[in-house]
């Protein structure tokens, strides 16, 4: 029997808990939307210097 078999369906209060931990993950707070938000603002900064001196 696998391990997913095995285990004991998770009471509300622990899905609650797990939901709010994956949101906290991946927001825009998280290393996920911190390292998307340094490549936009990388981006943006290429634009600006192409749009300022041309290339």
């Amino acid at each position: 029997m696998s391990l997913i078999q095995q285990r004991a369906p998770l009471s509300h209060e622990e899905e609650f808990k797990y939901a709010k931990l994956a949101m906290e993950w991946y927001g825009w707070g998280s290393p996920i939307g911190l390292g998307i938000q340094l490549v936009w603002l990388a981006a943006a900064a290429v634009f600006v210097r192409i749009a300022v001196y041309g290339f």
